[in-house]
């Protein structure tokens, strides 16, 4: 027997059977995009995604970052802040340059503390809670915070609706949606606005009813919901199938157009508040949701636009840095000046929150959203 063809035939076998790992190539940038892929957050989430392909696409036709192709490691965050810890971790294994990502306040409070002991920039497109950033001085975000639009849509229910009643309904297993009800209940009672009702349920319930029984004796001007798309779109679509008729408001997580997928219609001429919109009166923004809807189709939310801006936030830092390593990274994003986004400009204060971002005041019309105007710190 000729032991030398067996011998190679049991190798091809052996490395059929177990390939070798992937090689990436040593002259790439790897940046992470974490958001959900899996859970009840992945539609909302695939816009995340969209935005970040857009921005590394472009930067590559662009040429790269210091002569170097930008390799977009996607991670799925699967819609919980244990996954998103997780993919932190995952992150931090494949050794990467630096993460986009999370998307929900709760999911980018997970994974913050795991890249801040790795020392590797995390850029957040839309987590608002104040805290996210006190995490360490290697996490940014691209957004306004919680205590800025709260206090938004306070002004905008006194000033603008004059409703001098409102009902607040939060998710009180969501720190997001705590934070948001807490200052709008501040600012909106400070402002001369009586709450009638703080109304609390938990993530995950779709049974309503009870709730909104005790809404309909009080007959309030404005119900507040400062939570995510689907549980604030259910709260709507049960309280229309009682036969009740609300005049609703929301903050940033009820995602633009993506309400109205659990809404329907009753979210019909509602008011939330958002970080950017495509018919914002800017050409910036008209090429971006151009080019954007020509390769995706329709923008159903503004978080595209906010994880582009992020990607080229990073990009933008990586150029100024001169270099890929994370701690020159992370000192050329805290020095940002007048970085101009599809979003708005940004310019970084100590905690690295954006100076000055303004909020855009949408309403909800026959499926879609209509810019109203905006607001400006």
């Amino acid at each position: 027997m000729n032991w030398t063809l067996v011998l190679l035939a049991w190798a091809a076998g052996f490395l059929l059977a177990f390939p070798a790992p992937t090689v990436h190539a040593a002259d790439t940038v790897r940046v992470a995009a974490i958001f959900a892929k899996t859970g009840d957050a992945a539609a909302p989430n695939l816009m995340y995604f969209y935005g970040a392909r857009m921005a590394v696409d472009e930067i590559n036709r662009g040429g790269g970052l210091l002569g170097s192709a930008v390799e977009l490691v996607e991670i799925d965050s699967q819609s919980t802040a244990l996954g998103s810890k997780a993919a932190a971790e995952q992150a931090v294994r494949q050794k990467v340059t630096a993460v986009i990502g999370g998307a929900r306040s709760s999911d980018a409070l997970a994974m913050a503390p795991v890249l801040q002991a790795a020392h590797i920039p995390m850029i957040s497109p839309t987590a608002t809670i104040p805290e996210f950033t006190l995490i360490g001085e290697y996490i940014f975000r691209a957004c306004f915070v919680d205590d800025f639009q709260g206090a938004v849509m306070a002004a905008f229910a006194l000033r603008d609706l004059r409703a001098r009643t409102a009902v607040v309904l939060t998710n009180t297993g969501n720190k997001y949606s705590m934070a948001l009800a807490r200052t709008f209940i501040e600012k909106y009672s400070g402002g001369g606005g009586k709450v009638l009702m703080e109304g609390e349920y938990l993530e995950g319930v779709t049974d309503f009813k009870a709730l909104l029984e005790r809404v309909r004796r009080l007959y309030p001007e404005v119900v507040f919901i400062p939570g995510y798309c689907k549980d604030a779109g259910f709260i709507m679509k049960t309280a229309a199938e009682m036969g009740m008729k609300l005049h609703y408001l929301g903050g940033d997580g009820w995602n633009g157009d993506m309400i109205s997928q659990y809404a329907g219609d009753a979210v019909e001429g509602s008011y939330s508040c958002s970080y950017w919109h495509r018919n914002s009166p800017d050409s910036q923004s008209s090429r971006f949701a151009n080019d954007f809807e020509a390769i995706y189709g329709r923008i159903l939310s503004p978080s595209p636009a906010l994880t582009y801006d992020a990607f080229m936030l990073l990009a933008h830092a990586i150029q100024h840095a001169y270099s890929s390593d994370p701690k020159k990274i992370r000192d050329a994003l805290a020095s940002t000046r007048n970085f101009q986004g599809i979003t708005g400009e940004i310019t970084f204060d100590r905690d690295r929150n954006p100076v000055n971002k303004a909020v855009v005041i949408l309403r909800h019309l026959k499926g879609s959203t209509v810019y109203v105007k905006t607001f400006r710190p």
